[in-house]
């Protein structure tokens, strides 16, 4: 298959600039490039003017990067070192996270909660919890276990009531 003059030429600059840029680009160059245009120190004034180019965020850059703290993460843990301060913040910035995540985990467990629609009965029909309703999370702390055994008498008397109802034509 042959090219069109037109389309070899394109593709053919589309090479070039490709290969002089990495050949001249920040990709084989370990120092940190400085800019072309300096910017000249006034008259009489003291101190040091030198820009160059941060290749922080450059995705070809493989020297080492100068700036830490592009990212949330570096940016509150670089100084950790040295700002003993704020080790109880991230102590309870963490606690916080895990008892928010903890208790989302423990209220999906409760029988309030529809999440699977796919039945029609929803989940306090009394049909639909009749073999499993003392394994669901009452309480936070139970450590006696009292919320997690069966009520007999109480099953019964819900399955008169749903008889019941069922009977009256409102089940």
């Amino acid at each position: 298959m042959m090219l069109s003059p037109l389309l070899r030429f394109r593709v053919g600059t589309l090479l070039v600039r490709r290969w002089a840029s990495s050949a001249t680009g920040a990709m084989n160059n370990q120092a940190i490039p400085y800019a072309k245009i300096q910017l000249k120190k006034p008259e009489g004034e003291e101190g040091y003017f030198d820009y160059s180019r941060n290749p922080s965020r450059d995705p070809k850059w493989k020297g080492p990067v100068p700036q830490e703290g592009n990212f949330p993460v570096t940016f509150l843990t670089r100084r950790l070192g040295h700002a003993y301060e704020i080790y109880p913040l991230f102590f309870l910035m963490s606690f916080v996270i895990v008892s928010i995540c903890t208790i989302c985990w423990w209220s999906f467990g409760k029988v309030e909660v529809w999440l699977d629609r796919s039945q029609k009965l929803p989940p306090l029909d009394w049909e639909r919890i009749h073999d499993n309703y003392w394994k669901f999370h009452t309480l936070a702390y139970d450590p006696e276990g009292k919320t997690r055994r069966r009520c007999e008498i109480m099953e019964v008397l819900e399955d008169e009531m749903a008889d019941a109802a069922k009977k009256r034509g409102t089940r």
